[in-house]
């Protein structure tokens, strides 16, 4: 039995927002089944794909995980020839994790795919109803 306007109405915004991150997630999952990569994994790889490099914690904060969960991914990754850890050149106490070839390469392959996932998700919204989500999700999100 569906849940009717009326009923969605009184739902929590919260609850609304975690039912649709959970709809959004397990679409891409699905994608990510065969790849041997979790959601997180992803995210991660999606995110240092056009990047020179991030630190741990911007990593962190970014894919809103907590350190020790990170370096455990990283490390993952790192096994998996996906990322590799080099010292900042400009501030050696810093260490930036980058894609490899073959990250990119992974990535650049399942891109189309989760891609068209999300879209499916989403696929109840219009293209304006789509962008104004996301403006009202970037401003919800925005940490500055």
């Amino acid at each position: 039995m569906g849940v009717t306007d009326e009923e969605d109405a009184a739902v929590a915004p919260s609850l609304l927002l975690d039912r649709a991150a959970v709809r959004v997630s397990s679409a891409v999952q699905k994608v990510l089944r065969d790849s041997g990569l979790t959601l997180e994994r992803w995210r991660i790889l999606d995110l240092l794909a056009d990047r020179e490099g991030m630190t741990m914690s911007e990593i962190a904060s970014a894919v809103v995980v907590t350190g020790p969960t990170l370096t455990r991914i990283v490390d993952d990754l790192a096994t998996k020839a996906l990322v590799h850890r080099e010292v900042d050149v400009h501030d050696r106490r810093r260490v930036l994790v980058h894609l490899t070839p073959r990250g990119q390469r992974l990535r650049r392959s399942l891109r189309p795919a989760v891609v068209e996932a999300e879209a499916a998700a989403l696929s109840a919204l219009s293209d304006d109803q789509r962008s104004t989500l996301s403006a009202l999700l970037t401003r919800l999100t925005d940490t500055r």
